[in-house]
């Protein structure tokens, strides 16, 4: 089997305008293999409430913008973060939203953008930038 390769991973984060606490996070992939967005999120828990974590793929980043301008609020503050993984599964149904957060490390980091305000040009450009900067598996 061949030795996993660098993948580019989106991570989103949406802090609440009111209180200004982590409300949502969201990993993004490209898999290039199967021409299709991967996302990964989940809800924090507050209260009662116990989120459970989401999975979806995508074929275009019009529809995934769309997708996650409505699961994150746009008046709430977004942080993107970058990151390059070097340890993801071949499989993309393998990586779930538990995976990449336990495996998430600062030294992965690319760049980051914390708590700006939704700009749906920069997220568009964002996601369509995983698609066109990539490794083959």
């Amino acid at each position: 089997m061949q030795e996993p390769t660098d993948c580019l991973v989106l991570k989103i984060e949406e802090y609440g305008s009111s209180d200004n606490k982590l409300d949502t996070s969201l990993y993004v992939i490209y898999d290039k293999a199967e021409h299709m967005y991967i996302i990964r999120g989940k809800r924090f828990n507050e209260g009662k409430h116990n989120f459970q974590p989401f999975s979806f793929m995508c074929k275009n980043s019009k529809e995934l913008t769309n997708f996650i301008s409505f699961v994150i609020c746009k008046t709430s503050l977004w942080s993107y973060v970058l990151c390059n993984y070097d340890n993801l599964h071949y499989n993309s149904d393998d990586i779930t939203y538990e995976y990449l957060e336990e495996n998430e490390s600062y030294n992965y980091e690319l760049a980051g953008y914390d708590k700006v305000k939704f700009n749906k040009t920069q997220l568009r450009n964002n996601l369509r930038m995983l698609n066109s900067v990539f490794n083959y598996y």
